[in-house]
């Protein structure tokens, strides 16, 4: 019976022995528990905030890149709408520069007031001719005689011819050979061919001009009252050796009844020039 009572007992302490040895176990298990489970939170927590510290430093750089990037587009735009927009210039161009780009053409002659009065003369003395025209007796007659019968030249020598054929003495210029040649070579710049018409060989009634003796012998009359007024001279674009003058024709009262047109060369003489053609037109 006490054995029974002891091994009762001993089965009761036993058991209690057993129960505080578990409960000690579950505390020291909750303890390890609760212990894992604060260090797993920490750093569970250490890596959010690390993580959202990374998110937030990434939207402030990225913040701060938007602000630095967008005004940088928009001044991209604006550059590019600006030059879109502006007009292209030129530098201004000076006059210096535009009349180097543009050169005027310089003439062959440089034409003096002398120069310009004896080309109005030869516009009422001097046929129209051409340089490739071949000069014959009736254009050497024509010039000779314009060229004297006005006798207005102060040295202009005059003689009284009888013309039996006009029944009175006919007043006449008297010009050397020489001076008639001396002008010949001056307006054209070639020799006078020997022209040398006698008296005899005059038609009936025509003012005189004839050659005796070395001089020839002009019958002085008037020429058609035509006013002759400088209008240009211009480099002459088919030939650059030659310029061109032009005058313009008055008649009876009448301004630009017509023009005329002259193509000069360059030559060593008293003109600095010689005439290569002449041409007259008058308005219809």
């Amino acid at each position: 019976m006490l054995k029974k009572v002891i091994g009762t007992k001993g089965a009761f302490f036993l058991a209690s022995l057993i129960m505080v040895l578990s409960l000690s176990g579950c505390a020291n298990s909750l303890a390890e528990q609760d212990s894992a489970g604060t260090v797993i939170y920490e750093e569970e927590m250490s890596e959010n905030q690390e993580t959202e510290q990374s998110e937030d430093a990434g939207t402030d750089n990225t913040s701060n890149n938007t602000e630095t990037a967008i005004p940088a587009k928009n001044d991209t735009v604006d550059t590019a709408k600006s030059e879109a927009k502006a007009p292209a210039q030129s530098e201004p161009v000076s006059q210096s520069q535009a009349e180097t780009s543009q050169p005027q053409a310089e003439t062959s002659v440089t034409l003096t007031d002398k120069g310009k009065a004896f080309l109005a003369q030869m516009c009422n003395e001097l046929n129209d001719f051409n340089s490739g025209q071949t000069m014959d007796d009736k254009f050497w007659h024509d010039f000779l005689f314009n060229s004297y019968t006005g006798g207005t030249s102060e040295n202009a020598v005059t003689e009284q011819v009888y013309r039996e054929d006009l029944g009175f003495e006919e007043t006449v210029v008297k010009v050397s050979i020489q001076e008639a040649q001396e002008r010949v070579k001056r307006v054209s710049g070639i020799e006078l061919p020997d022209f040398k018409p006698s008296f005899e060989d005059m038609e009936k009634g025509q003012t005189s001009f004839y050659y005796k003796d070395g001089n020839y012998y002009i019958g002085v009359s008037d020429l058609p009252d035509y006013q002759y007024t400088f209008s240009e001279c211009v480099a002459d674009k088919a030939n650059t050796s030659n310029t061109i003058v032009k005058y313009t024709i008055d008649f009876m009262g009448e301004s630009n009844v017509g023009t005329v047109t002259l193509s000069i060369s360059p030559e060593n003489n008293e003109n600095g020039f010689i005439i290569c053609s002449k041409t007259t037109e008058f308005v219809k």
